[in-house]
């Protein structure tokens, strides 16, 4: 049984049947609320290294639908539950402000989602153990924006995250010297 994708996923988006019928049923599934995993605690990330060999994942796929509770409760201001995904989520929303200013609800909606995307990236990046093996090419990231409504998917290319932190890391090398 040879596995290759992990989809990390919020588990109130009920996403497991859909990303299975569209990408087969070996994939793996990990799931936190409004899909906010946290990266920089150590035994977590070990864990996750070992299952990444274990399962033996060529590829960690970041998924957040436009659907999701959490990120339209961060945009929308209601039903909020003070969870660590909204906060998590609310804090993006404030860091890039500028770029909410000039769009109606579903373009903020989007654009939250895929923040997300890339800043679950770049924490995977900067994590131990994965972030060497997403640099060595060992394992790829890649993202997915969601419609469970519509069965709609659009992916999102990280290779240009992945180029950014590797230039800020060798400009901090070399300032180093």
């Amino acid at each position: 049984m040879k596995r290759e994708k992990l989809f990390l996923i919020c588990p109130d988006c009920h996403l497991e049947q859909t990303l299975r019928n569209e990408f087969g049923q070996e994939i793996c599934i990990l799931t936190a609320l409004g899909s906010v995993f946290d990266f920089s605690e150590f035994d977590y990330v070990e864990t996750l290294h070992h299952f990444l060999h274990r399962e033996r994942i060529a590829e960690i796929v970041l998924v957040n639908d436009v659907n999701c509770a959490f990120i339209q409760n961060v945009i929308c201001q209601e039903n909020r539950h003070h969870t660590k995904a909204e906060q998590e989520l609310s804090r993006l929303k404030k860091n890039n402000v500028e770029k909410f200013a000039s769009l109606e609800t579903n373009g903020q909606i989007n654009l939250l989602a895929k923040l997300n995307i890339y800043r679950q990236a770049y924490e995977l990046l900067n994590a131990a153990f994965i972030g060497n093996e997403i640099d060595n090419r060992s394992i790829r990231i890649s993202g997915l924006l969601c419609n469970r409504d519509k069965s709609k998917f659009e992916y999102l290319m990280l290779e240009n995250i992945i180029e950014r932190v590797d230039n800020q890391c060798s400009r901090i090398m070399a300032e180093d010297k």
